[in-house]
C-alpha cells in the first residue's frame, strides 16, 4: 500500500524516494568509490580467470574458497537472456518498477518461475543504461544444488551472480544481506573513526580560541576599570563632539537656504492690495504664487518689470470666479539674487 505524504500541496513522497535514491546511489554507485573501498569481498566457488575476472570488476572476490566467509556462485551465459534499456535520468526513482515492467514483458519464462537482476552500467546528464538479466528460477536453483550439493538451501547459502556484457549482475532473490550488514558495520566503524578525529581537531583547535576569550576577558575587566575612572571626562568629550556635531549640520543647513522673510518682504511690496494671495511655496530659488486680484495680467506684468524674479510663466490660464468676479492664478517664477 502506498502512502502519500503531502505538505503545502508539495508531492513530499518524491522528494523521499528521491533522498532514499541519493543515499543508494552513494553507498553503492561505482562514482563515489565507497562500494569498491569497504564493502566485504566474496568467494566464486565456480570461477575460472574468465569468469573471476568479470565478477571483480563490480564486487571484491577472493583467490582462495578459504579466503572469505562470504561466498557467490557465477552462472554460465548460455543459462541467461541479457537485454539493455536505455531510460531517461528521472526514471531512475522508479527503477524497480520500470525493471518489474521489462522482465514481465520479455521474460519467456512463467512468472512464478522468473528471477532477474539488473545494474546501471552507463549514464550522461540526459538517460542512463541499465543491463539486465533474466533466468528460470527452477534452472538457477538446479545449477546452484548441483555447485553446492543437494542439502544446500541455494538463496540463503550464497549469491546468485550472471553474467551481462562482462559485467556481474546479481539476481535479485539471492541477496547478499550479509555482506550488505558487513558493509554497513565497516561504514559506521569508519564513520566514528572520522568523527573522533574531527572532535580530537576541533578540541585542538579550540585550545587557542579558549586562550584567547581567558586574555581577553581580562583586558575587558581592565577597560572597564579604566573607563569607570575615566567617565566623566568621557562624558564631556561626548557630549562635546555631539555638540560640535550639530552645530556643524546647523551651519550647513542654513548656508543653503534662501532668506524666506527677505523674500516674502519682497512679493509683499510688490503685491497690491487688489490682489489677494492664497498660496505661497518657495523651493530653493523657485517661487510658486496662487491667488485672486482683479486684474491677473496686470499683477503678473509689475512682477515681471520688477526686476526681482526671471522666467516668470503661468502654467495654467487666468480663470475668473463667478462669485468674487476676481480672477484666479497661478504664477511660477526664479528669484533674482540675494541683496
Amino acid at each position: 500500500m502506498n502512502t502519500e505524504w503531502t505538505l503545502f500541496g508539495l508531492d513530499l513522497s518524491r522528494l523521499l524516494e528521491r533522498l532514499k535514491l541519493g543515499l543508494e546511489q552513494l553507498l553503492h554507485g561505482e562514482e563515489f568509490g565507497l562500494r569498491g573501498q569497504f564493502y566485504p569481498s566474496a568467494t566464486l566457488l565456480n570461477s575460472d580467470a574468465a569468469a573471476a575476472d568479470s565478477f571483480a570488476k563490480f564486487v571484491s572476490v577472493s583467490e582462495s574458497k578459504a579466503a572469505s566467509e562470504h561466498q557467490a556462485l557465477l552462472l554460465p551465459y548460455d543459462m541467461t537472456l541479457a537485454k539493455s534499456i536505455e531510460l531517461p535520468v528521472d526514471a531512475e526513482v522508479d527503477l524497480s518498477a520500470a525493471v518489474s515492467f521489462e522482465v514481465l514483458s520479455n521474460s519467456p519464462f512463467a512468472s512464478e518461475d522468473t528471477c532477474f537482476g539488473w545494474r546501471i552500467v552507463e549514464r550522461d546528464p540526459d538517460k542512463f543504461i541499465v543491463n539486465l538479466v533474466i533466468a528460470s528460477r527452477f534452472a538457477v536453483q538446479s545449477f546452484c544444488q548441483e555447485q553446492l550439493g543437494a542439502a544446500a538451501a541455494p538463496n540463503s547459502v550464497c549469491e546468485v551472480w550472471a553474467q551481462s556484457e562482462e559485467r556481474a549482475v546479481q539476481l535479485v532473490g539471492f541477496d547478499d544481506t550479509s555482506r550488505k550488514k558487513a558493509y554497513i558495520q565497516r561504514l559506521g566503524a569508519e564513520l566514528k573513526k572520522i568523527l573522533l578525529l574531527a572532535i580530537g581537531a576541533s578540541m585542538l583547535l579550540a585550545m587557542p580560541a579558549a586562550m584567547l576569550s581567558i586574555r581577553s576577558n581580562q583586558l575587558d575587566t581592565i577597560l572597564q576599570a579604566t573607563e569607570s575612572e575615566a567617565q566623566s571626562a568621557t562624558l564631556a568629550r561626548n557630549q562635546l563632539v555631539s555638540l560640535e556635531e550639530r552645530v556643524a549640520v546647523a551651519q550647513d543647513f542654513f548656508s543653503q537656504r534662501k532668506s524666506y522673510d527677505y523674500w516674502l518682504n519682497v512679493v509683499a511690496n510688490m503685491t497690491p492690495d487688489s490682489v489677494y494671495l492664497t498660496r505661497l511655496a518657495l523651493e530653493e530659488d523657485r517661487l510658486t504664487l496662487s491667488g485672486m486680484a482683479s486684474n491677473a495680467a496686470e499683477y503678473q506684468t509689475t512682477l515681471a518689470g520688477s526686476g526681482m524674479v526671471s522666467d516668470l510663466s503661468a502654467p495654467s490660464a487666468f480663470t475668473r470666479d463667478s462669485r468674487t468676479g476676481l480672477e484666479r492664478f497661478t504664477l511660477t517664477m526664479r528669484l533674482g539674487g540675494e541683496r
